[in-house]
Parts: C-alpha cells; structure tokens; sequence
C-alpha cells in the first residue's frame, strides 16, 4: 500500500509539473500555479471518482452498459461547470471546440490510466492473496510431515507399556516418562520453526531408551554418539527423529540378536553430520514414508543447504545427511 501511495503521489508531481511547464509561457509565475493546481484537481477527481466508485460499485456490480453511461454521465457533470466557468478557455484553447475535443481526451486519458492503476491492484491483490493461500497449504502439508512419526510406533509402544504394567515390570514407568516427554516435544516444540539441537538430541536419545526398554532381540547392540553440539545450534525440530524411526520400523532390531544400530551426530563449523546405519532383512522391501518426509522438509527448510543420501547395500541400510546450520 505504501508503494501505492508513492507512486500516486509521483504521478501527481509529473501532471502537475507538465502543465506548470506549458502554462509559464503564457502566464505569470502566480496563475500559471493556480491554473495547474485546479487542473491536477479536475484530473485527480476524474480519477478517484472512477477508481473508488464508478469501478467497484457500478462496474462490478452492475455491468459494463450501465459503468459507460455513468461514465458519459460523469463526463457532462464535470465538463459543464469546467466549460462555464471558463477554465477551458485558460487551460485549452479559446476555440469551443476545441475546448470540448481537449476535454474529452484529458478526461479520457485519466479515466484509462485510473482503470489500468485497479487493474493492477487488483492483480496484485489476487497474486498476494493466492501467495498466502498457498503459503497456508505448504504450512499445513508440512506440519502434517512433522507430525507423522508413526502411529504404529505410538499403538505398540502402548501395548508394550499395557503388557508391562500387566506383569508390574520395572520398565513400564520409564516407558511412560519417555513415551511423554516425546509426544509433549511433537505436540509443543514440534510447531516451532527452530528447536535447540541440544533439544533434539535429547528427543532422539529418549527415542532411542523408549525402543530399547521395549526389550527388543538386537536392543545391545545399538551405539549413539553425539559430539560437538553446542548451545546456539538450532535446527528444525522432526526432521532427524523420522530418520532414526526409520531404522527401528524397517531393521531387523526387533527379532534379530546380530541386529545392529549405529547413530552418529557431529557439528563441526556449524555444519551438522548424521548417520544412521542399521541391518536389515533385504526380502522385506516395504518402503515408508518417513525418508521422503525427511527429504521434502529439507528441500523446503535447508533449500541448496543439505545433502542427503541413502544407500541400501546387501543387509545394511545407510542414510547419511549433512546440514549447514548457518541461518
């Protein structure tokens, strides 16, 4: 809006200064002022009168037939106190016809150049509007993809607490802390744009406890190493738990004592490393959607900022991703 106002304010300088320009020649320093300032004015009431009532209350609402003959209308109201009170004669030519004919372009030139300035507007209203639109869709889409650490995960981790519970086994409170402050990360700190890495290493190390106290046949042979996490670091918050939810639901941990999984994550000149590399059953070949989460959250956050690679290799699963954490 500002802009608008701007460039409004411009293009009156520019009449005003053009008809100064012309009047000067034939008139005193005084009249040929006064005389430019009511031409602006005329100019400037053709122009309003169109853009914020003949446009939006008759154009838009009534048709183009009836927007013409209010605008012929308006051209005789206005053009008949111009023409007695003999503005014409000092703005245009001492002839009556040539009165008319030089009114009729002026007011013809400023009723296009107000038509054109809505036109714009408008375009630029609906550009803007879509923007947002789509904007709001992209949010929403990709709050969804944050939030879509699995269900199944959820429904079972609950079972293996019921189950538990059931036989008063030592490890089902601690599920129940670690299953909380997970689910009161997603729920909280997960609508937030940036989340303190330190934040998200404690979310994945309560990931990681929760899925070993779920006693799985592989559950010793996990490894989690974090180095050079400081306090500035900050990231956004669910990309690297859909990359560790990955390993559990699609390895082998669950059935398999040889089963292995390795967590690496490392900052070094801002610029963060995480590795998962877990065994899997290579005859199992579902695919989730928890990677190509990762992937289009990356693409939208860290765009030109990350590399991401996945490679699957007789019974090993690597995914390995860097971030440059630089804002």
């Amino acid at each position: 809006m500002e802009k608008n106002n701007i460039f409004q304010f411009l293009l009156w300088v520019f009449v005003f200064g053009l008809t100064f320009d012309s009047l000067i020649l034939d008139y005193e320093l005084e009249m040929a002022f006064l005389l430019s300032l009511a031409e602006c004015i005329i100019n400037a009431i053709i122009s309003y009168v169109n853009l914020l009532i003949l446009i939006p209350r008759v154009l838009n609402k009534r048709g183009i037939v009836l927007y013409i003959l209010s605008i012929l209308a308006f051209f005789v109201l206005l053009f008949v106190p111009y023409y007695f009170s003999e503005l014409g004669f000092y703005l245009l030519s001492e002839e009556e016809i040539r009165i008319i004919i030089s009114f009729a372009l002026n007011f013809t030139i400023f009723i296009l150049v107000s038509f054109l300035f809505w036109k714009v507007n408008q375009y630029e209203r609906e550009k803007k509007r879509n923007l947002e639109l789509s904007n709001q869709k992209l949010k929403t889409e990709l709050q969804l993809l944050k939030s879509q650490v699995s269900p199944h995960f959820l429904f079972n981790t609950l079972n293996n607490i019921y189950s538990l519970s059931v036989i008063k086994h030592d490890n089902a409170p601690l599920m129940i802390e670690k299953l909380s402050d997970l689910l009161r990360y997603i729920i909280y700190e997960g609508e937030q744009a940036l989340v303190p890495l330190e934040r998200e290493v404690e979310l994945l190390e309560n990931y990681t406890e929760l899925q070993q106290l779920k006693r799985p046949k592989g559950g010793k042979n996990i490894t989690f190493n974090a180095v050079g996490v400081e306090s500035g670091h900050q990231i956004t918050p669910l990309i690297l738990i859909n990359m560790l939810e990955n390993c559990f639901k699609h390895g082998d941990m669950a059935y398999n004592k040889q089963a292995v999984l390795n967590i690496e994550l490392k900052v070094e000149n801002n610029r963060l490393h995480f590795k998962t590399v877990n065994s899997f059953n290579p005859s199992n070949k579902k695919e989730g959607i928890g990677l190509s989460n990762v992937q289009q959250q990356l693409d939208h956050y860290y765009p030109d900022r990350h590399q991401f690679e996945i490679d699957a290799s007789a019974d090993i699963f690597t995914v390995d991703l860097h971030i440059d954490l630089s804002s």
